[in-house]
């Protein structure tokens, strides 16, 4: 598996529009990896062949924007997890437009879309059939299948029943991806348990100096840092483990080469736009 992060930002995006901190200023100054866009990912699996891709995760109100940067379309995405229903992951009027295309509208590779009940509230407008989609609810802790995946849902700790968290498995590879993910509570902990993962990518929403905060809702790098010790200790992970980060705000008050500075010698890589990322297998 080959995970490539199209939007790396938190719900608000780097630089954003009418901030003027340290850390926007020098997004608007420099570009390149100080900008972010709000959360999307594709997964590419190594069988695929050419750059559409077929498996996606969330899907942001920039995402359109992200595919236009990368010179790719959408046309070809059979497979959408999203997280939660916030709109900074899920955006129903970007989804909406594939009823409008004026290409051949049976070459549309029909969508299936993955979530929680409260993503189907955000889906209630959408006539999904003429979209050529289809809907399907997935509960915590649940396994389901999709397409050649084995996916199993985590509840994170980001209010109550509003976000998951995914694990996700193809083959001999088994990644984690968490984001708006808080310190997970006891049941989540417990249902990693057996798990071993070959990659992980997270949220951290405060990539920046402070104190472990077990009550947040988001990460901070102290709060992210003992997580992966906690899994580390586990057996979960290893020192190896490669480990990315995304859903990254400004609120950790440090432009990207800072954080890399403060991430690196954890073991963690800053994720940014664009950024592609793969799993290690261990021997």
């Amino acid at each position: 598996m080959r995970f490539q992060i199209l939007g790396s930002s938190a719900g608000k995006t780097v630089p954003r529009p009418f901030c003027r901190c340290r850390v926007c200023e020098v997004a608007r100054r420099d570009g390149g990896r100080h900008v972010r866009t709000r959360c999307a990912v594709h997964l590419h699996l190594d069988q695929d062949e050419g750059p559409e891709p077929r498996y996606g995760i969330d899907m942001s109100p920039e995402s359109w924007g992200q595919l236009i940067r990368e010179g790719v379309a959408a046309d070809h995405l059979a497979y959408l997890l999203i997280t939660h229903n916030h709109a900074d992951h899920l955006d129903p009027l970007l989804l909406g437009m594939r009823g409008s295309i004026l290409s051949e509208k049976k070459e549309l590779t029909h969508l299936r879309i993955y979530g929680s009940d409260s993503v189907e509230e955000q889906l209630v407008g959408l006539n999904l059939d003429k979209l050529n989609a289809s809907w399907q609810r997935v509960t915590p802790l649940e396994p389901f299948t999709v397409g050649e995946l084995r996916v199993k849902p985590l509840s994170a700790n980001h209010g109550p029943g509003t976000a998951l968290n995914y694990v996700v498995q193809h083959v001999d590879e088994t990644v984690l991806l968490a984001w708006d993910t808080g310190y997970w509570e006891a049941e989540t902990w417990e249902a990693v348990t057996d798990c071993r993962f070959d990659g992980v990518i997270s949220e951290c929403t405060i990539l920046g100096p402070g104190p472990v905060d077990r009550d947040s809702r988001h990460l901070n790098f102290a709060t992210l840092v003992d997580m992966k010790l906690r899994l580390t200790q586990m057996g979960c992970i290893d020192e190896s483990t490669p480990w990315a980060t995304l859903h990254i705000g400004d609120n950790g008050g440090l432009t990207y080469d800072e954080q890399v500075e403060l991430a690196e010698p954890q073991g963690v890589t800053v994720g940014y736009d664009g950024m592609w990322f793969a799993p290690q297998i261990s021997a």
